[in-house]
């Protein structure tokens, strides 16, 4: 009986492993493809006050937890308390100002309604005079004498009109509608939110990082001063090849291992798949593509697109940070074998994550 060649049963072997792994590698790669290329992301914002000042207090210290509403620096508010007092100043005068030129209003229109009265007697008079003339009981020249009074009468009563006009133009529209009273009103309001401002406040439960302050620092509008990292919203940002992206869906399946807790597997879902990445070069945090940063390789480095994994807030775990590292695997088909398989390499992969 001839005897076997164990060289070449090994090497046989070797190869049938190796065409398998190569199959189930075609498979997987669309079925449950998995990335060692995630990181967690968050919602992050520079901390900047709205107005300027010199810093009296900071309430926060670098990498603090931080509650909404919770204070974490205050400026010097003593000179937008001034501005508030000089625009409750402001206002008052205006005031006064609106309240003395309805006074010279009403006085304009009693001198007219005077004016007018006074026109309609010397108008009547004038009636009887003219009657007396033309029967012959007073002389000619008293009817010249009763025109010129009406005239001088109705020109009375034009000037009053026109001083009523412009007592009127100098008042304005009465209310809340007079430009004066709605400019100082404006002013007193942005003197006061001024004033608000001097203390800035955390805008929602986070984290304060990056902290740049201190007492006696003079702060300007726009410029931050601290980073803040929202905890409400965490997710993974994984970077998947772009042959493996054909069958992921949002609301598929997906487990992820965090390099900072080796040894653990977290639930998680697609939320959505990313629609386009940038080329090289760095990318600003608004209005641009993210750029995805490929491994190298001997042959074409495969393109990367991001997908979002979403996690339930009860099962963010404790100690994970911005930008950490994490594997992921979504399970992109019902298929038994593959998640089986991608099942068992995701919990391999959080032993291994032990030792790297």
């Amino acid at each position: 009986m001839m005897e076997r060649n164990p060289v070449r049963r090994w090497t046989l072997a070797v190869l049938a492993l190796c065409l398998v792994i190569f199959v189930y590698n075609l498979f997987a790669d669309r079925l449950a493809p998995y990335t060692p290329q995630a990181v967690v992301q968050a919602y992050i914002a520079g901390i900047a006050p709205e107005v300027a000042g010199r810093v009296v207090e900071v309430n926060v210290a670098d990498n603090q937890r931080v509650a909404a509403g919770q204070p974490l620096f205050r400026m010097d508010a003593e000179p937008y308390e001034i501005a508030v007092q000089q625009a409750e100043a402001k206002l008052a005068a205006v005031g006064q100002t609106i309240g003395a030129s309805t006074a010279a209003v009403a006085t304009a229109e009693a001198i007219l309604a005077e004016a007018r009265a006074q026109a309609d007697n010397v108008r009547e008079q004038t009636w009887r005079v003219l009657e007396l003339v033309k029967k012959g009981t007073y002389a000619t020249a008293r009817a010249d004498q009763a025109n010129a009074q009406i005239k001088a009468a109705e020109a009375n009563v034009q000037q009053a009109e026109a001083e009523v006009e412009r007592a009127r133009q100098n008042l304005g529209p009465r209310g809340q509608n007079n430009p004066q009273l709605r400019e100082a009103m404006a002013v007193l309001q942005q003197a006061r939110l001024n004033l608000v401002h001097t203390q800035v406040l955390a805008p929602a439960d986070g984290l304060i990082t990056n902290l740049q302050l201190t007492v006696g620092q003079y702060a300007s509008p726009g410029q931050a001063l601290m980073t803040f990292i929202d905890l409400g919203d965490y997710w993974v940002s994984a970077e998947f090849r772009e042959n493996s992206l054909g069958n992921i869906t949002p609301g598929d399946r997906a487990e992820i291992v965090f390099d900072v807790l080796p040894g653990r597997v977290f639930p998680a879902i697609v939320h959505n798949v990313g629609w386009g990445v940038a080329r090289g070069g760095q990318t600003g945090p608004g209005g641009e593509l993210p750029t995805i940063r490929n491994n190298s390789g001997w042959v074409r480095d495969p393109q990367r697109f991001p997908v979002r994994l979403s996690m339930a807030t009860d099962a963010v775990p404790q100690g994970i940070r911005y930008n950490s590292q994490a594997n992921a695997i979504v399970y992109a088909d019902d298929n038994p074998f593959t998640r089986a398989i991608g099942w068992l390499w995701i919990r391999l992969v959080s032993v291994l994550t032990y030792a790297t």
